[in-house]
């Protein structure tokens, strides 16, 4: 089978995209989707699946004024560019978040005492739509590149900071009630993440006592992933057992991972490869 290339394959979602009048500058205006487009599901899906195709190809191009450095921080700076967080739950047709402090139109990321709890059907719907490869190989050859570059290593450290908390439920569980009682305490320094930033160095412990130190699985090069990636990442999975999504957000995880990083993750997964 021939598999188009990304010229080719580009230019025909763009007319795609024209004929359902879906433009980035559509989507810059303050009109809602609702007054724009009628809200029939397969109208909506079909807008939505374009979006994040022609996402793909644009990412080098979003939010040049953002880090170009791994973290899901610095994904959400380029992705607002393209759509707002009142747009793409209109586009998936849920709610994103059930509580906390953000509001419909934007992200509150440096509140103190709150954090947003996600609505269970969000990441649901993100596994359903935001990986076209999994129904479009010749997208996934295309968009390879774009994965290697741009997404591999935050997608790569996110789930080995996973693997590591979750070998050891006890710490995982203990850590998550933790976190949960200082927020609703209002007592969560703003720099208690810090404390994580080694958690994935071989030699990371919880206490100096060998006896009550919190014991984990060791991979091979978990040391490498970055300390500041590793905080915000163990921060975010802490979240998501507090509001009970990390297992969703975990499954559309390992749905890239296996499309487009099969080897790492077999590697990853492999028990005799630790």
């Amino acid at each position: 089978m021939q598999i188009q290339n990304g010229k080719t394959y580009l230019l025909k979602l763009l007319i795609k995209l024209s004929s359902l009048f879906v433009f980035n500058s559509c989507l810059s205006t303050t009109a809602t989707i609702e007054h724009l487009f009628p809200e029939e599901k397969m109208q909506r899906e079909a807008r939505l699946e374009l979006l994040v195709e022609k996402t793909y190809f644009d990412f080098h191009k979003l939010g040049k004024e953002c880090k170009d450095e791994p973290g899901i921080l610095n994904f959400y700076c380029k992705l607002q560019r393209v759509v707002s967080v009142s747009q793409l739950a209109d586009l998936l047709g849920v709610s994103i978040f059930k509580e906390g402090p953000h509001t419909r139109s934007r992200l509150i990321l440096n509140h103190t005492r709150e954090f947003g709890h996600y609505n269970l059907e969000f990441p649901v719907k993100l596994r359903e739509y935001l990986i076209p490869a999994k129904k479009k190989p010749s997208f996934r050859a295309i968009t390879q590149p774009v994965y290697d570059k741009f997404i591999k290593v935050t997608a790569r450290s996110y789930f080995s900071v996973y693997q590591k908390l979750d070998s050891n439920p006890d710490f995982f569980d203990k850590e998550s009630k933790r976190y949960e009682t200082l927020v609703e305490e209002k007592r969560l320094e703003p720099f208690y993440l810090d404390r994580f930033i080694f958690f994935m160095h071989p030699d990371y412990t919880d206490s100096q006592d060998v006896e009550e130190a919190a014991k984990f699985t060791i991979r091979k090069n978990d040391e490498n992933v970055s300390g500041e990636v590793t905080r915000e990442a163990v921060g975010f999975w802490l979240r998501r057992k507090i509001d009970g999504t990390n297992l969703e957000f975990l499954l559309g995880l390992i749905d890239l991972l296996k499309i487009y990083d099969s080897e790492f993750y077999e590697i990853r997964t492999n028990l005799d490869a630790k």
